[in-house]
């Protein structure tokens, strides 16, 4: 079978052996107290991928002018960074970064499941709040 068409499934098809794979890593990581920086840029690749998808639904729905679309359209990008930054020089893993910027990328997405049930102000205004604190948050990991 030809490369290209090979490479053509495996994106059409579902992620998930992928995910299930990255978990049973970060989980790892997370019990011996070290990981390393592919591992965690391939969950921060994983997780824009998923965000991307849930905020793509989400744009379907909306008007092109609409406030809301350029933070789903740097989201993504924004939920890929963040996760290397976690690890100290030496590859050790910072639990209490990790758990609090999982958590905040749960409520992010949480937030989405929401706004694309019912589109409501509260929920919008909670999202743009949960994004900005998340991009602090990296940004002060990084310093």
């Amino acid at each position: 079978m030809h490369k290209n068409n090979v490479r053509r499934r495996r994106k059409l098809g579902s992620n998930m052996p992928e995910t299930v794979r990255i978990a049973s890593i970060v989980q790892k990581g997370v019990q011996s107290g070290r990981s390393s920086y592919v591992e965690m840029r391939a969950l921060g690749r994983l997780t824009s991928q998923n965000v991307r998808a849930k905020a793509h639904t989400v744009q379907s729905s909306l008007k092109k002018d609409d406030g809301l679309n350029a933070v789903l359209k740097t989201l993504p990008m924004e939920m890929y960074e963040g996760y290397a930054d976690v690890l100290t020089p030496n590859g050790n893993v910072r639990d209490d970064k990790l758990d609090a910027l999982l958590s905040l990328d749960s409520d992010i997405v949480t937030c989405l499941g929401v706004i694309a049930r019912e589109r409501s102000k509260e929920a919008e205004d909670a999202l743009r709040e949960l994004v900005q604190e998340r991009k602090k948050f990296v940004d002060a990991l990084r310093a």
